[in-house]
């Protein structure tokens, strides 16, 4: 595998990893709902990352029924908190998606 090659895969890894983790935040503060499997079991259900972007790092939720931005605007500080960010700003693109877009934190050198 040439270097090009492995660096797209690393990102790609990367990225993966990024998504899992955004979906646990979500159920973590209590954007998830209970459902129904197909097998006729209970599961939960959670806001899912439909797609990444980077620089700036923006990810598109599709939302879970009944849910509204102002949740996830409400759930904010609680998710940047998790992802280690500054921020995270929140907006709305149709019904049922939005927009999390993360805002890095200004590291100080020598800090």
């Amino acid at each position: 595998m040439n270097a090009r090659k492995q660096r797209e895969r690393m990102r790609q890894m990367a990225t993966q990893r990024l998504v899992l983790r955004v979906e646990d935040i979500l159920i973590g503060v209590g954007l998830a709902q209970a459902g129904n499997s197909v097998a006729g079991g209970r599961t939960t259900i959670s806001p899912e990352v439909t797609s990444v972007v980077e620089m700036p790092m923006r990810l598109t939720i599709r939302t879970l029924p009944g849910q509204i931005p102002d949740d996830f605007v409400k759930a904010a500080p609680r998710i940047a908190d998790n992802l280690d960010v500054a921020e995270v700003h929140v907006d709305r693109l149709g019904p049922s998606l939005i927009q999390l877009c993360l805002v890095p934190k200004i590291r100080r050198s020598g800090a």
